[in-house]
């Protein structure tokens, strides 16, 4: 038998409540894997949906591994000043302590999970 420190662990999404990120807005955000919701400890993992007009503001993550993997939408990211367009399927990753910001195109929700690592 697994001791309780060796077993899987399930998070149902819509159960989680969502909230609005420091630095975002019309942002809804989702944790699935962090130490709160799984107690994990390398890595954090969001379900986030950005509404039409809202953004993630530029920031930074001095010493973590960040990224995104889109789900549904499009948008535009920016890292050092360099633009990159997002589609369905794409992933983009964010060195430590690059600058970063991200945003919905159009009239469409951009929906993408987020990743961190080790957490914050």
């Amino acid at each position: 038998m697994c001791s309780e420190a060796v077993r899987g662990r399930l998070v149902h999404s819509p159960g989680q409540t969502p909230v609005c990120p420091a630095r975002h807005t019309l942002t809804e955000a989702r944790a699935l894997v962090n130490g709160k919701t799984v107690g994990a400890s390398q890595v954090e993992l969001y379900l986030v949906e950005i509404h039409p007009g809202g953004e993630g503001l530029e920031d930074r993550h001095p010493g973590c591994e960040h990224g995104f993997f889109i789900l549904d939408g499009e948008g535009e990211a920016y890292v050092e000043g360099e633009r990159f367009t997002l589609r369905p399927e794409d992933s983009l990753f964010i060195p430590p302590g690059a600058r970063h910001s991200v945003r919905p195109a159009g009239a469409q929700s951009l929906k993408m999970i987020v990743f961190m690592a080790p957490q914050r």
